[in-house]
């Protein structure tokens, strides 16, 4: 009898966690928040991050770090079923991967890592550290460049819609909106800020991770982090999204997919957007530099409708690795057969 599948996947704890919320009601999967549970207790927030400082283990590697993580030892495993454990990014942090290789010497686990910064990116070196360290029987990355060097499995980023219709006819109120962190993104995003307020248009930009020297004007709302479902509720409030990529991304970021998601028009220097889903040159415009800018398109209020049909939703993430494991059963029942 062939053994039953089941799905543990290990989301981020953070707000961006929201991201994979229509996992919670897929019965293939159980859903747990990576880094253990939540902490309201601020004394213990500090304790847990200096613990788990990558600088300082770094130089100490700091013993019991498990304790902070999430409890695998409390999913009921059962010995006639094949288990595939889904870390999206650094969620895996802090369980040892001696740990990790013990349960897979027990059990029947397969790995699997969703990367959703770029591989050289200082976001992805949890999960690189993994990788280097723990067989992967899949890595799926949002980066196209990345999947082409690497070998790793392409993947869109993963989202749930949190709001299910955003009318054409809200009353918007800023022609431009940007979250983000900063990512040695700062002084493109200041240049792009000079042209809104030049040419008359009404910008809304929330940065983080900006020094204080950096911090040009007064009206960018700085190192302010708010919820996610926030987040989205400023952006159903914008004519059009600004997505700015990293140096040496070339995977699109969460703005691309709130656009879609939420049918609101898409500025981006993404060159790739053109063979993206969902592109319609009406709604998205790419530009390589700041003069390069239609802010008469960016201003303009036209009704956006994207049609999305939920193909971003991460229970196809689960439909994809089902589809890689039957095209490798395939693959080696024709091998016994040729033999």
């Amino acid at each position: 009898m062939q053994d039953k599948k089941h799905f543990i996947v290990i989301a981020p704890q953070n707000d961006l966690g929201t991201r994979f919320f229509d996992l919670k009601n897929d019965n293939r999967v159980t859903y747990i928040e990576g880094s253990g549970r939540k902490l309201n207790n601020r004394l213990l927030q500090l304790i847990k991050r200096i613990h788990l400082s990558t600088r300082i283990n770094k130089y100490i590697d700091l013993p019991f770090k498990s304790i902070w993580g999430c409890n695998l030892d409390k999913i009921d495993w059962n010995d006639d079923t094949t288990y595939y454990l889904v870390a999206c990014q650094g969620t895996l942090w802090p369980i040892k991967p001696s740990y990790l290789k013990q349960l897979r010497d027990k059990y029947k686990i397969k790995f699997a890592i969703v990367l959703y910064d770029y591989w050289d990116s200082k976001y992805a070196k949890i999960a690189r550290y993994y990788i280097e360290n723990l067989h992967f029987d899949y890595i799926f990355s949002f980066d196209p460049n990345d999947c082409s060097k690497y070998g790793f499995e392409f993947t869109n980023c993963h989202y749930s819609k949190l709001i299910s219709e955003c009318p054409n006819d809200i009353a918007v109120n800023y022609d431009i909106y940007f979250a983000g962190n900063n990512k040695n993104r700062i002084d493109l995003l200041h240049e792009i800020y000079d042209k809104i307020k030049n040419n008359k248009a009404v910008g809304y930009f929330r940065i983080s991770e900006v020094p204080k020297k950096d911090q040009k004007y007064s009206e960018i709302v700085y190192n302010k982090n708010i919820r996610y479902d926030e987040v989205i509720e400023e952006i159903i409030f914008a004519n059009c999204i600004l997505e700015i990529l990293q140096s040496g991304q070339s995977g699109a970021t969460l703005r691309y997919y709130e656009a879609v998601c939420y049918n609101k028009k898409l500025l981006t220097n993404n060159k790739n957007v053109v063979n993206l889903p969902f592109y319609n040159p009406d709604y998205i415009h790419v530009f390589e530099k700041p003069e390069d800018i239609d802010w008469e398109w960016v201003k303009e209020r036209i009704p956006v409708d994207y049609h999305y049909d939920g193909r971003f939703s991460p229970t196809h993430l689960i439909d994809k690795i089902i589809e890689l494991e039957e095209e490798k059963e395939r693959k080696e029942l024709g091998k016994v057969e040729a033999d």
